[in-house]
């Protein structure tokens, strides 16, 4: 053993974690696969409160030995602490699966499972404990307070289970021990007997409207968060919202049946994997649940995204506004969904009442030309694409230089124009030095609006959306096809091969065929303006639209995705332009970061 480590570990057994913390640290800094080191640093920093950092040590354990179960159940600890409870009973199940009779997994999960409220798993888990290692304290003592904690409802579920396996028990018996079952956390005993009470009489109120939830929480439906991995079941969201349907037809004042039949359908739409029937049939059930319910959010969504599937948007405005007034701003602002359709506008009187984009510029603060792009070669054609990308200087810094790397990588030589808002003395230095650099022919403009008080929403829809109207500015400037890519993107492909594709067209889309609203279909992480009137027309109408936005008092995030559809489906009715559409789903000329 390095002398180091073991000084650290004799210090950290005589319990001075303080001294012994930074030589664990200094030997991983010397060799940061060093086993040993990873594991008493990782269990220093559970005994000291901070179990989050410790995660990372314990995956980086895992990575070196992939077979190691007591690397699950350490890490499976750890993720409990930190506030991960699923994470960490994926985790134990993990390490049972290499070694069912690893006695400390089996209390692990037992505590994990006692945290997350499923009583039942929990003692089964220290039952397991105690038959693997009789003489586990830890477990006798925590089944101990379990029962103490959760003795009545464990009998008292166990009795009704008893009762409900009874050859004549009929489907009230069976849906009332479903739901003691669940009561104790038994998720997967409750929705057997759900499903068995359901076997006697498929009408059944109370096991449709549990086996409607259960399913739910299975799905992974009820954990799906904006810009946060998830992982959807589909066929468990349709076959839940069957039977949430079923107990809203036996009882229509079933609010919370009714809810979680509306939400379900609002998931589904969001990530991509609503039907058509599924839809509809949501809506229906959400113009009855707006009756009752006059502010709900989620119920005048799905509405709002039927509409949208049927290719009426103005209707869906129309139909949004009228919803809108029910709510203060402060409402609107804590409601996601909410601000989104807040910014649809797609009736004729409100295209026509916008002033021309020349307006909107002279109301921004100036844009300031700083570096030109060097001439391309003799007989460069007019029809050569240039690379734009817009933000702000944090995000300058943060992905910037990735981007431009990928770019000089993928296309040498190609024509580049960045716009930064309000950068640092050091972001200006950088785009210096890429003129210098050869590999580019680089541009370079800025703009430093006065955003005292202004809401962080405001500020953030501004660095996302104005990008569109400076877009506009250096198409012009350049009078040749504009490309325009996230700046958290990075490039796989030489993009100058799209050109072919988009000959005869005067806009192309990165477009998300599966129907998830009006502001997502649009992603706007890489679209294409040809220098032809037609893309003129649509970025000048397009600046319009979000300078109308951004000039008021209610702004929210994903505008510029709102405005590009609003816009395309007004031009598609009045003044028809040329669309390339190109597959948000099998794109391989980008690899992007964010969530679109």
């Amino acid at each position: 053993m390095e002398p180091a480590l073991d000084d650290a570990i004799r210090l950290h057994k005589s319990g001075n974690h303080a001294g012994a913390e930074p030589l664990y640290r200094a030997v991983l800094d010397r060799d940061p696969a060093n086993r040993g080191a990873l594991q008493m640093l990782a269990m220093l920093l559970v005994q000291t409160g901070r179990p989050a950092e410790a995660v990372g040590h314990f995956q980086t354990i895992l990575r070196l030995e992939p077979g190691g179960v007591a690397g699950y159940s350490n890490l499976a600890a750890a993720l409990r602490l930190a506030g991960q409870g699923a994470e960490a009973i994926a985790c134990l199940h993990r390490a049972l699966a290499l070694d069912p009779a690893h006695a400390a997994s089996w209390f692990n999960l037992g505590n994990g499972l006692k945290q997350l409220e499923k009583a039942a798993g929990a003692a089964r888990s220290y039952q397991r404990t105690l038959a693997v290692e009789p003489g586990h304290a830890g477990a006798a003592g925590n089944r101990k307070t379990l029962r103490d904690q959760w003795g009545p409802r464990l009998d008292e579920a166990e009795r009704q289970a008893a009762a409900a396996r009874h050859p004549l028990a009929d489907a009230d018996a069976r849906a009332v021990a479903a739901e003691a079952l669940e009561a104790v956390g038994d998720a997967a005993a409750a929705e057997t007997m759900a499903r068995a009470a359901l076997d006697r009489d498929d009408r059944n109120h109370r096991a449709n409207r549990l086996l409607g939830r259960l399913l739910l929480e299975r799905s992974g439906a009820m954990d799906v968060r904006s810009g946060k991995p998830f992982a959807v079941d589909r066929s468990l969201v349709e076959e839940a919202i069957g039977a949430l349907r079923r107990a809203v037809a036996v009882r229509p004042d079933d609010d919370e049946a009714d809810w979680l039949h509306v939400a379900a359908v609002a998931t589904l739409v969001q990530v991509g994997m609503a039907s058509d029937a599924v839809l509809r049939d949501g809506a229906r059930a959400a113009w009855v649940r707006l009756r009752r319910h006059p502010k709900d959010t989620v119920a005048a969504s799905v509405i709002g995204f039927h509409v949208y599937r049927r290719d009426r948007l103005v209707l869906a405005s129309w139909l949004n506004r009228r919803f809108r007034r029910r709510f203060t701003a402060a409402e609107v602002a804590r409601e996601h969904e909410l601000g989104l359709w807040t910014m649809l506008r797609a009736d004729d009187a409100f295209f026509r009442a916008l002033p021309p984009v020349d307006a909107v510029l002279e109301s921004m603060a100036p844009l300031e030309w700083r570096i030109e792009p060097a001439p391309g070669p003799a007989g460069e054609p007019a029809t050569e694409p240039a690379v734009f990308f817009c933000c702000d200087d944090v995000y300058f810094r943060r992905f910037a230089p990735a981007l431009l790397e990928s770019l000089a990588e993928r296309m040498p030589g190609a024509t580049v124009a960045v716009h930064v808002v309000a950068p640092s003395p050091e972001t200006e230095q950088a785009m210096a030095h890429w003129r210098t650099d050869g590999r580019l022919r680089v541009g370079f403009s800025l703009d430093r609006p006065e955003m005292s008080g202004w809401a962080d929403v405001k500020r953030v829809t501004y660095y996302a959306s104005a990008r569109f109207i400076r877009a506009l500015q250096w198409l012009r400037r350049l009078d040749r096809p504009l490309m325009v890519i996230d700046t958290d993107a990075r490039v796989a492909q030489d993009l100058r091969a799209l050109s072919v594709e988009m000959a005869g067209h005067d806009v192309g889309f990165l477009v998300d065929g599966r129907r998830r609203g009006p502001s997502r279909e649009i992603t706007v992480c890489f679209n294409v303006y040809n220098n032809t009137p037609g893309g003129d027309r649509f970025l000048s109408l397009l600046g319009a639209y979000i300078g109308h936005f951004l000039a008021g008092a209610e702004v929210y995030w994903m505008l510029d995705q709102m405005a590009h559809y609003a816009v395309l489906d007004w031009l598609n009715r009045h003044e028809p332009i040329r669309v390339r559409r190109f597959d948000f789903l099998n794109f391989p000329y980008c690899h992007f970061v964010g969530a679109k």
